[in-house]
């Protein structure tokens, strides 16, 4: 009998520690409500931002509990300010005398307008220029230098005025792309210009929704559209594209930690969708997730994705447990074979050290000579990165056979990659 107690509390022990460290959606809060975006604090994750068509809500306890700070109104984005953490800033939209942008240095606790316009849509920031900002209408894009106390019209060149997303380049100051019902197209000056970068048309099922660069590599860009992700490695010259098991595609979010991994919403009961191959494959992503209309996804400064649904916030915490079967803490150091390969314009090499420390990624030829470093520095056991085909002055390298490593104090790991053009 005492043995049969002993095995039966054994047992759910073992139970209890299998969920303890499975992943899966929680829900955070805000039933019955459609929250539209989300936003969390760079520095502090407890502070939550969530726009819904029914008003703005603010927690400051990680989500344990919401105060309502407007009432009946669309706030289709929110976003803090790159240049500045402490101003956070919110498009309120649905016709009424409220609408236009706002802002709040105070964690959305209290908000003043900054500029009355009609439905606005989104919001987009230069990478380079405080103040420099964009926001998108039904009717065109408007500009501002000094974070719209000032602005000015921005249509030159786009195919057709109704804009549904804005986005600053990751990278080049004064460039920004933009997303029309049929076409995605580029500035290099401010929106004095655009020009429509091509490569989308004719694809069946297009309908572009949003527009992401890849933090770890803001030459790749991502389009969410009706049924597809199309992705280009070269900001928009040339273009792929991966069909998705969902319909009416709309939030995006890439992992700023993770190069290649990002996550796609339906709006259309398809949910959340994962790449880990930089949109090469898709998979389901919903374990738990109660409601599978998601409008918004946002990634906070500890990996953990939220999801915004027709029915509220939903979270999913990364560091609670096992993920595609890989543990978090690493059993030993690993250097993965790069992905794709054969490649062509890039390549993402990923590594894990068995605990926090010094690593070095380098890429030589098939002689031994080196031809780039990489990555020098400390990591804490994981990281991601890009290859795109240069040297170390930045020239393209020809095609052929190479050779990566990745150097630790302890060891060094080889293996082999196919460059072709």
């Amino acid at each position: 009998m005492i043995r049969k107690t002993i095995l039966i509390v054994v047992l759910l022990i073992a139970l209890l520690a299998v969920s303890a460290s499975a992943n899966y959606w929680e829900f955070l809060g805000l039933s019955d409500m459609r929250v539209l975006s989300i936003e969390i604090d760079p520095i502090n994750p407890q502070y939550i931002c969530a726009g819904t068509d029914s008003g703005l809500f603010v927690s400051f306890n990680s989500g344990q509990s919401w105060d309502r700070q407007f009432v009946n109104l669309n706030v289709p984005f929110l976003s803090y300010d790159p240049h500045d953490n402490d101003t956070l800033w919110a498009l309120l939209a649905g016709g009424s005398w409220s609408d236009g942008i706002h802002y709040s240095i105070d964690n959305g606790n209290g908000w003043w307008p900054r500029s009355y316009m009609l439905n606005p849509r989104r919001l987009g920031f230069d990478p380079v220029n405080p103040g420099f900002m964009y926001i998108c209408f039904e009717d065109g894009i408007l500009k501002s230098q000094d974070s719209f106390q000032t602005y000015s019209s921005a249509n030159i060149g786009l195919p057709d005025l109704n804009i549904i997303d804005i986005k600053g380049d990751g990278t080049n100051q004064l460039e920004a792309y933009a997303v029309g019902e049929t076409f995605v197209a580029h500035t290099t000056d401010f929106a004095n210009s655009w020009e429509d970068i091509g490569g989308l048309f004719n694809l069946e099922d297009y309908n572009p929704n949003r527009i992401e660069y890849e933090p770890n590599g803001p030459e790749t860009l991502y389009v969410s559209c009706y049924a597809y992700v199309a992705i280009s490695f070269n900001g928009g010259l040339d273009w792929e594209y991966t069909p998705t098991s969902t319909v009416d595609n709309v939030p995006i979010a890439c992992d700023p930690q993770i190069a290649g991994r990002l996550f796609v919403g339906s709006v259309s009961n398809g949910g959340v969708l994962i790449s880990t191959d930089a949109g090469a494959t898709f998979s389901p992503f919903n374990d738990s997730l109660d409601n599978l209309n998601v409008y918004s996804l946002e990634i906070d400064a500890n990996g953990r994705l939220f999801a915004g649904t027709e029915d509220g916030i939903y979270i999913y915490d990364f560091s609670s447990g096992v993920f595609d079967n890989q543990p978090l803490i690493p059993s030993s150091t690993t250097l993965y074979q790069n992905y794709p390969n054969p490649f062509n314009n890039r390549t993402l090499i990923e590594f894990i050290l068995e605990k926090p420390g010094y690593a070095r990624i380098e890429i030589y030829d098939i002689v031994g000579k080196l031809v780039k470093v990489l990555f020098d520095g400390s990591v804490n056991c994981h990281r991601s990165l890009w290859w795109d085909g240069t040297d170390k002055n930045g020239d393209k390298v020809s095609s052929g056979l190479y050779i990566y490593s990745l150097k630790t104090p302890d060891q060094a790991i080889f293996r082999k990659m196919m460059l072709l053009k």
